[in-house]
């Protein structure tokens, strides 16, 4: 009998990882974890926004931090100005609103896109725009700050939990045999709502990223981090274990 594998977004990325595990034979369990929320300074977005043709480089790390720009700047992107995605639907989409085409790294994380990025520039100088998250990774800001770049951040969206008894009921109804996880937070979140006992029960636990493996590993739980710290390496572990 097929798995039924537990998603902990509700997004774009989260639409492609249902439909690549759909296409592995899973059955996909939606229990989004976290929801959008505005950013902590909402004028500044928006004045940064309508200046986006200051910056020699803009750089995203969701569609989420894009259809914000794109929201408070009520104008295509300037396609003068070089950009950069973490991952190619989040280059998609700022492509759609505009930008010149993004640099995607091969891995689609902050580090792996810092890589694809160090030796594109000197960076000495250069004007950098990043859109963050409050508890993002700060591997591409530091790289770029450490090769000398002025670097401009600004909040383009906040996540937080969902109510816990929300998310209980999802996961009761949904009656997941494993679960894919993308962060730290998630995992923590997750622990908080449906407990220790009904994640320790699953068949398989996969996560991306030690950092998240750690948060689990803190409540006693076993995760497993695939080869890769993508979604598609972690949809291919969970396929070996089903096996």
């Amino acid at each position: 009998m097929a798995w039924r594998v537990a998603v902990t977004r509700d997004d774009e990325i989260d639409a492609a990882v249902r439909r690549g595990l759909e296409a592995a034979g899973f059955i996909v369990v939606v229990c989004p974890i976290m929801v959008e929320g505005p950013p902590a300074d909402s004028e500044r977005l928006k004045t940064v926004s309508r200046n986006l043709d200051r910056y020699e480089w803009i750089v995203c790390s969701s569609v989420r931090s894009v259809r914000a720009i794109s929201a408070a700047r009520a104008a295509p992107w300037p396609a003068a100005v070089r950009t950069a995605a973490v991952g190619p639907i989040t280059a998609a989409v700022m492509k759609d609103a505009g930008a010149s085409d993004p640099v995607v790294g091969d891995s689609f994380n902050a580090k792996a896109l810092w890589q694809a990025l160090r030796s594109r520039e000197a960076w000495r100088a250069r004007r950098v725009l990043v859109a963050t998250v409050p508890g993002g990774r700060r591997d591409l800001i530091d790289g770029l700050r450490s090769a000398g770049a002025n670097v401009d951040e600004v909040e383009a969206y906040s996540m937080h939990p969902r109510d816990a008894g929300e998310i209980r009921r999802d996961w009761q109804a949904g009656r997941p045999d494993a679960v894919l996880i993308g962060s730290a937070s998630q995992a923590r979140h997750l622990i908080d709502a449906v407990g220790v006992a009904a994640l320790s029960a699953l068949k398989a636990i996969v996560v991306i990223g030690r950092t998240t493996r750690t948060a689990l590993q803190d409540a006693g739980l076993v995760a497993v981090v695939p080869d890769e710290a993508t979604f598609a390496s972690g949809i291919e572990k969970l396929k070996s274990m089903a096996r």
